[in-house]
């Protein structure tokens, strides 16, 4: 097929599907290729993902998928710290390694796993909900629909709707905003659903509302439900449990497996490791990235992020 028919049934694909992600680039050998990762605090003040086959692995195997550090919000602070101090509401990226085992999974940004201190909110702190994937090509609502969401409790302090630590399948999700002072649908229209939204407080403040490698889409379904808030989980089936690597300060158990520590420029990373062998029974084939079901939304969402997104090395 010419390149130029290639490109013309790619845009029926988008047309047609309502394409919700960037197209990746450098295709590698990957049980999880096309897998969308997708990490909300529990107020969803931030929000970031990673799109697995995106962007290349590094010499060492890891890939990196960067937030911008100006759309965390921050009460009256918008999306900067107080005066003197960092964010704490903000994310600043993931990174995903795959073995022939296992996956590692590293958060980076400003918030400790055991939280950041709040009276209004229920457990007195506001942390990270769970981290979500999905390896069948789906938007959020799509996948959990199908039963095809998948679920990682490890903030054990967190109000997710499970208390063991681990993996889960066959995820259904939930929100907390309503108990952690969050971005509610009933007062705020949750992430996008009007001028209240988590995205049109991040615009207010002058800030650039991102996704890491996906974008708002990926969580409205195309748009369909512009007030989406899920962000822990409130059932699934357990599979098993992760190992720590980091829980704040990056180790040298960390750093063994060539995590590069530079790439991100939050205070705090969380780093775990879990089995793959129960995630790859519980699922159908991974999609693919050249699947019309996987390939990206606009080109212009990922050049509009580049000119925005702010991403600080050291």
């Amino acid at each position: 097929m010419k390149t130029h028919g290639l490109f013309n049934l790619l845009k029926v694909g988008v047309t047609t599907f309502g394409i919700f992600f960037v197209a990746g680039q450098g295709a590698y050998a990957s049980d999880l290729k096309g897998t969308a990762f997708s990490i909300s605090l529990e107020c969803l003040n931030d929000t970031t993902g990673l799109l697995v086959g995106q962007n290349p692995n590094d010499a060492n195997g890891w890939q990196y998928a960067f937030d911008s550090n100006k759309d965390g919000m921050n009460g009256n602070y918008g999306v900067v710290g107080a005066p003197g101090t960092v964010n704490p509401y903000d994310i600043s990226g993931m990174a995903i390694k795959e073995t022939a085992t296992s996956i590692i999974v590293a958060i980076n940004g400003n918030m400790k796993l055991t939280g950041q201190a709040e009276q209004g909110a229920t457990g007195g702190q506001i942390g990270y909900g769970d981290l979500f994937f999905n390896m069948a090509g789906k938007t959020f609502d799509n996948a959990m629909s199908s039963g095809d969401l998948f679920g990682i409790h490890f903030s054990s302090v967190n109000a997710s709707g499970v208390q063991q630590v681990g993996v889960y399948s066959g995820v259904q999700a939930k929100t907390v905003t309503d108990v952690k002072e969050g971005y509610t649908v009933a007062t705020y229209g949750g992430l996008a659903g009007g001028g209240n939204s988590y995205e049109s407080q991040v615009s207010k403040a002058n800030g650039v509302a991102t996704y890491g490698d996906l974008n708002s889409s990926y969580f409205t379904n195309n748009g369909k439900d512009n007030t989406f808030n899920l962000n822990v989980i409130q059932s699934g089936n357990y599979l098993n449990g992760i190992s720590f690597l980091a829980q704040g300060n990056v180790t040298q158990q960390l750093l063994t497996t060539g995590y590069d520590a530079n790439k991100f420029n939050g205070t705090q990373t969380i780093a775990f490791e879990f089995s793959k062998s129960t995630i790859l029974k519980s699922t159908p084939e991974p999609a693919a990235l050249t699947g019309l079901g996987i390939v990206g939304l606009a080109l212009a969402g990922s050049k509009r992020r580049k000119k925005s997104i702010i991403v600080a090395i050291g």
